[in-house]
């Protein structure tokens, strides 16, 4: 992909804090470590660190991509937050990116014609899916399901084509299709490398939940004993 323009990456969706910078296309700055808690504390100076590396400052950025989710309720909203405030700090444009689209920018093994199946384990004995083309173009929206219903909602969109599969649910779908060798975590230079292909006009992202958050409020006193 190439690219006139400076974009930042950013994901802290699941499993991953990553940031990137790409210019013209090219990798210019580049952090990402695995955790499962501490997104908040290590987000903002891993930004400011690829930054340094890439040698320019947030008032360069042309776009931010940033996931938008599905994911972890407090990791989706830790990158939005982040985002949206160096959006209005330097008016740069963000443009939201789901996990899915960006996990299946890591196939690069994909067979002729094979279409791509991100698969996220979203617990509870549920996955997170979508299909897409090799070319990015979504042929099954994201969806929330159980692991054989989202086989069968995955196959009917398929309509025959055959089907390689990434990420942590992979696993989980009954009789599961080929498993790509690919990263099963979020790169977030292929968030920027998404985020610079995207279309404009763009607004503010909203984040994508396709299901509640665990915590619920509890209910008062009163109500409790009725």
């Amino acid at each position: 992909m190439q690219s006139a323009m400076l974009v930042m990456g950013l994901d802290t969706a699941l499993q991953r804090c990553s940031v990137a910078i790409l210019r013209d296309g090219a990798v210019v700055g580049d952090q990402s470590v695995d955790m499962a808690r501490g997104h908040a504390e290590h987000l903002a100076p891993m930004a400011a660190a690829v930054l340094a590396e890439a040698g320019v400052k947030t008032t360069d950025l042309d776009r931010i991509g940033v996931v938008v989710g599905p994911g972890g309720f407090t990791g989706v909203r830790i990158a939005l937050a982040f985002a949206r405030g160096l959006a209005i700090g330097v008016d740069v444009d963000v443009v939201g990116i789901t996990s899915l689209a960006a996990l299946a920018g890591n196939v690069d093994d994909a067979g002729d014609g094979e279409l791509i199946a991100p698969i996220i384990d979203a617990r509870r004995a549920q996955v997170y899916a979508a299909l897409y083309e090799q070319s990015g173009h979504c042929r099954r929206q994201p969806f929330i399901s159980g692991p054989e219903q989202a086989l069968k909602q995955l196959a009917q969109a398929a309509q025959g084509a055959k089907i390689i599969t990434i990420g942590s649910g992979a696993s989980l779908l009954p009789g599961a299709w080929r498993q790509s060798q690919g990263d099963a975590q979020i790169d977030a230079k292929v968030v920027a490398a998404l985020a610079a292909e995207a279309a404009p006009p763009f607004g503010r992202p909203p984040p994508l939940y396709l299901r509640g958050p665990d915590a619920k409020p509890s209910l008062p006193s009163t109500a409790r004993r009725q």
